[in-house]
């Protein structure tokens, strides 16, 4: 069936309903993987990508979905290097995930996604409702809702799930986790998150064609269609990157870095088990028309937990007061070309200055009764604030457990041969940590306004709801 064609049928087509989980890998010794999103964060070389951790002696990759073609042989060539006896030329290549798991849905048993983020949603649900496995990138959605309605489909289906905030499958955040966990910071009543990215954007570039070959249409999907353009000096193209920038696309900086760097935090104080109770943006610079800001301040306050008093979760991302954004103090991918240049809270320069440490351009900082700790965002940089704090707090026990070789894509892989185990960033856990970042770019779009949260909607700003939802096209529809 040509593309086109398929896409009519699929629009009015019924969910398929949904297989169990043994059925999809009892008695097979290899999982087979579908990929949806084939750009870098996949892996189109050996030296970087989700992919290179799923292409071991018992993962078969089977086919994979991509509008842009010219990634189709360097991910094969990928699959090559890693399985030198894989006639990777067999990998079914399609421009759009509806077709790919129409076609092959039965013949996989897991997908991994790395699409831009207004995909993941609609490529998750979609594969969780053919009873396929999902690893997702972050952040998990594009939106509150969305968020909610893979969860939803997660717990119907019972998949095994996982979001790819890497870190949490390190050894340092473990390290963090036990040590707050344990008591030895004593109680933490403020948590401050600094991000160096910007992506927002102060211009829009001028329309090119895409591509050669390029479904364009496919790689808009359930989002507005927009105009290609090129990456130029200045800035890095809406494909591959340029569409962290975009509102209906991507989440801007803090949908881009917030679930690195707030992972730690939401583990350490158990934050997933209550909800924010407000979120206020108290600095907000825009970009251009439809761009994400490039400079936010946002606080989300949290309540008590069994043993942990209520606390204040800040966020600091942008170029500060007094420094332009342009290309003299940001590179074209949106990263501060000085530290000097970023919207740091004023507590990091007052902790360097005093203790002599550096604490980095992005992570979490934990004030405590007891003293301070830092890290970065993907679990590694563990410090101890000041230095010598190291020796003065009981060491904790090793209470999280750990796995010899294990990495994030890895930690997926064994839950789905294990259903007693889950992934660490499974959606029981990623779900209220989206939520949280997602209520960030909530908080930016109402404006400089505190807004209270009951986990369900804002309530005291009902406009301000309208934030939480996503508008699909027409055949792109989530059906739940």
């Amino acid at each position: 069936m040509r593309r086109r064609n398929f896409l009519k049928a699929a629009a009015g087509s019924a969910v398929i309903p949904l297989f169990s989980i043994g059925e999809q890998v009892a008695g097979r010794k290899k999982i087979r993987l579908g990929l949806i999103g084939c750009g870098g964060r996949m892996g189109l070389s050996t030296r970087y990508g989700i992919l290179n951790n799923m292409c071991g002696p018992d993962e078969e990759i089977v086919c994979m979905a991509e509008p842009d073609p010219s990634h189709w042989n360097r991910i094969r060539a990928v699959v090559k290097h890693h399985q030198p006896t894989t006639d990777s030329s067999k990998i079914r290549a399609f421009y759009d995930y509806r077709e790919m798991l129409e076609k092959m849905g039965k013949e996989i048993d897991a997908v991994a996604i790395a699409t831009p983020n207004h995909h993941h949603a609609t490529a998750a649900i979609l594969a969780m409702s053919k009873g396929l496995h999902v690893y997702v990138e972050k952040p998990m959605a594009l939106t509150v809702e969305e968020v909610r309605l893979m969860h939803a489909a997660q717990k119907k289906s019972g998949v095994a799930t996982q979001v790819g905030n890497h870190g949490h499958s390190d050894e340092g955040m473990r390290r963090l986790v036990e040590y707050i966990q344990s008591g030895a910071l004593g109680q933490i009543h403020d948590v401050w998150a600094f991000d160096d990215r910007l992506n927002a954007m102060m211009y829009r570039p001028p329309k090119a064609e895409p591509p050669k070959g390029m479904d364009w249409d496919a790689w808009c999907g359930p989002a507005p269609v927009c105009d290609y353009y090129k990456a130029t000096a200045d800035h890095n193209g809406m494909h591959p990157h340029d569409w962290h920038a975009w509102i209906g696309y991507g989440n801007g900086a803090i949908g881009n870095m917030g679930t690195h760097i707030l992972d730690p935090a939401f583990w350490a104080l158990r934050l997933g088990e209550v909800h924010p109770a407000s979120v206020e943006a108290t600095d907000l610079k825009w970009g251009v028309t439809g761009s994400w800001t490039w400079r936010n301040t946002i606080h989300w306050s949290f309540p008590a937990r069994k043993g942990m008093d209520a606390m204040t979760l800040h966020w600091y991302d942008g170029v500060k007061d007094g420094i332009p954004y342009d290309k003299a103090h940001v590179n074209k991918t949106g990263i501060c070309l000085k530290r000097d240049y970023q919207n740091l809270p004023p507590i990091i320069e007052e902790l360097e200055q005093k203790h002599g440490q550096k604490l980095g351009c992005l992570g979490t900082v934990y004030v405590g009764e007891n003293g301070v700790m830092a890290i970065g965002p993907h679990g590694n940089g563990l410090q101890f604030i000041p230095d010598n704090l190291r020796k003065k707090l009981p060491k904790p026990p090793k209470t999280i457990p750990r796995e010899r070789g294990m990495n994030h894509q890895e930690d997926w892989l064994r839950a789905i041969r294990n259903p007693n185990r889950p992934a660490g960033c499974n959606f029981d856990y990623s779900a209220p940590l989206a939520t949280t970042v997602l209520l960030g770019n909530v908080a930016a779009r109402a404006g400089l306004k505190k807004l209270e949260w009951n986990d369900t909607k804002i309530t005291n700003n009902d406009s301000a709801n309208a934030f939480l939802k996503t508008t699909y096209r027409p055949g792109w529809e989530i059906k739940v």
